[in-house]
């Protein structure tokens, strides 16, 4: 017991960033709100237009890095509050079960996303002869060259998919914000029945080292 509390006290003094992971559920919740900082503003979204492409690739990239990173944050869940199954209580496995079925539908809500933001950072791609350079050599020998380019398999399947994102992305960028604000209230949620059930003295494992 003593150990677990000494590891949960070295994990209330971590710094929470790009280089320091969560260690526990609070220290999760403040790197989703870190994440949430850091995505476009709803001005910025609305005024994504096709024919701006640097802006519009740009917003994907961003939201593409937050929701890469949100994902990665969310594996931390199930670190920060281990605890071997047959010694939790049944009303403390409840709430983990609700807690993993909110991760599991952030995961697919946030996927919708993603997918669609897949398609216009990485179309799929053709690889195409551009060049075909021939060089007569002595005794009637000859030196082929060849100079191949990828290029866009669909344009016009890209330029539909960057107009309706276009046309998508404030509802978009708030099914993020949602998910991201709900999974947080559910991990206050998850830590208030924890503490009730342990009559306020919740125990945490936090790999802190």
């Amino acid at each position: 017991m003593k150990i677990k509390r000494k590891r949960e006290n070295e994990a209330q003094d971590v710094v929470v960033d790009d280089s320091n992971p969560p260690l526990t559920i609070p220290q999760i919740q403040t790197r989703i709100k870190q994440l949430l900082d850091r995505m476009p503003s709803k001005e910025t979204t609305a005024s994504l237009s096709p024919d701006n492409l640097e802006a519009l690739e740009g917003w994907c990239k961003t939201v593409r890095s937050v929701l890469r990173n949100y994902n990665l944050t969310l594996n931390f869940v199930a670190i920060a509050n281990y605890q071997w199954e047959p010694d939790r209580p049944g009303h403390t496995g409840q709430s983990l079960g609700a807690l993993r079925n909110q991760i599991s539908l952030s995961t697919a809500q946030t996927n919708i996303v993603s997918s669609h933001i897949g398609r216009l950072l990485t179309p799929t791609l053709d690889r195409q002869l551009v060049k075909k350079r021939i060089t007569e050599l002595e005794g009637g020998k000859r030196e082929e060259e060849y100079e191949y380019q990828s290029v866009v398999n669909d344009p016009e399947l890209l330029a539909l998919n960057r107009e309706q994102l276009c046309e998508e992305a404030i509802y978009k960028r708030q099914l993020v914000v949602c998910t991201m604000e709900q999974m947080c209230q559910c991990m206050d949620d998850y830590l208030k029945a924890e503490a009730n059930s342990s009559g306020g003295d919740n125990e945490r494992f936090s790999m802190a080292y």
